[in-house]
């Protein structure tokens, strides 16, 4: 995301290694049974081991397919995206003892056609969504492929957003994934460690000045720790940017507490490693809360403040913008809810609205949108359903879920 600076468009990643996890996936579909002895089940204190025949496990085909249709004053527009998915594992389920080993491949088959001022436009896409293995025992993991790594509190303005584009206005939730591995060791006190490498990632990601070298990787480290009735974490992160080859540390840090009111705050620090100008050093802070008023079927209440700048020296607030969000959500019964979310840029004295209700079908989900905003936006273009959606207009949009499990 970039309030203060406008944010170039994304590139189509490359996509190294697809063969091989495809491949590795379709064989590992296969090897779903084994003779296995010598396991104890959960609860047994004495020491005599059961047999089982299999290796437990299983195999889900699943898809989503969502289509829109929208017009502004001197636009129209409508699209369809189709979201197929293969999940899996082999070994106990999640939070069961022992390995296991987990698998995901997932495509996006996206068709849009739309028409402003006499202008027609049209575009058609697939590719590759979701890449991904996984071996995982009770208390660590690591997942190698195309994935979605995110982390932080913040729901609508996110200094932490380094690896995916979400949007809270959209219903689907879309993000790019990015090329690497990323390892979890969860402690007994309830601490987790993250630690990545990223290697073939070229595109475009919010708050990026200058794209990601493909040939360098990157790595990172997270550390989260429990904190009263909530958390904290401090994030690290290294890459090489084509910024004049520069390369750049990224540093984080956040925490959540929840008492009467849930609240957090995450700050982040981006280094350039030598002279870039005014994006040298960018810093951004942030703090929000939230509380669901006792109104009826409950009346949720989420407010954001963002503080962004840039300069030549590190922490130098000269160069600043302000950005404020609110998101009011109240379900109308067991079947519609509706929603709002606001933004407001105090530099430009600009309004975003954005007002959703959604109903609960027998076979899927009915959106009914609308945006009034200024007629160029500066909230990002992250290429997802909604995008950065520009003056006024509305939406309606259908979605549909399926599932087979073997």
């Amino acid at each position: 995301m970039r309030y203060c600076l406008r944010q170039r468009k994304l590139n189509m990643m490359k996509t190294p290694g697809i063969t091989f996890l495809v491949l590795a996936l379709s064989l590992t579909q296969a090897v779903r049974a084994g003779s296995v002895s010598g396991q104890t089940p959960p609860g047994d204190d004495t020491l005599e081991t059961r047999k089982t025949d299999t290796l437990p496990g299983e195999v889900a085909l699943r898809g989503q397919l969502s289509t829109w249709t929208g017009a502004g004053i001197r636009s129209v527009s409508a699209g369809l995206r189709y979201l197929p998915q293969i999940d899996l594992r082999i070994g106990n389920p999640p939070g069961s003892p022992g390995f296991r080993f987990e698998g995901e491949v997932a495509g996006n088959i996206y068709a849009h056609y739309g028409r402003e001022e006499g202008i027609a436009g049209k575009d058609f896409r697939v590719r590759l969504y979701r890449a991904w293995v996984r071996f995982a025992g009770p208390r660590s993991e690591l997942r190698i492929g195309l994935q979605k790594i995110n982390f932080g509190s913040a729901l609508m303005l996110r200094p932490l957003m380094w690896f995916d584009s979400m949007d809270p206005r959209d219903p689907l939730q879309l993000t790019e994934g990015v090329w690497g591995a990323l390892g979890r060791y969860y402690f007994s006190n309830n601490a987790n460690l993250w630690v990545w490498g990223l290697l073939g990632n070229d595109e475009q990601r919010p708050w990026d000045t200058g794209l990601s070298s493909a040939q360098v990787p990157e790595f990172g480290v997270r550390l989260q720790l429990p904190l009263a009735t909530g958390s904290a974490g401090f994030t690290f992160h290294r890459r090489k940017t084509q910024w004049q080859d520069l390369f750049e540390n990224r540093y984080g840090l956040d925490f959540r507490l929840d008492y009467a009111i849930g609240f957090w705050a995450e700050t982040v620090w981006i280094n350039k490693r030598g002279a870039a100008g005014i994006v040298t050093n960018q810093q951004l802070f942030m703090a929000g809360a939230d509380y669901t008023f006792d109104v009826s079927n409950g009346l949720n209440v989420t407010v954001e403040h963002m503080l962004i700048s840039h300069s030549e020296k590190p922490f130098d607030l000269g160069d600043r913008c302000h950005m404020s969000a609110l998101s009011l959500n109240y379900p109308l019964g067991l079947w519609d809810s509706i929603g709002y979310i606001f933004y407001y840029d105090w530099k430009r004295k600009g309004a975003y609205n954005f007002v959703r209700w959604k109903h609960t079908l027998g076979f899927g989900d009915l959106y009914v949108m609308a945006y009034v905003n200024p007629d160029v936006s500066v909230l990002p273009d992250n290429s997802n359903t909604v995008g950065s959606l520009p003056g006024k207009g509305i939406r309606l949009m259908l979605v549909l879920d399926h599932m087979v499990k073997q």
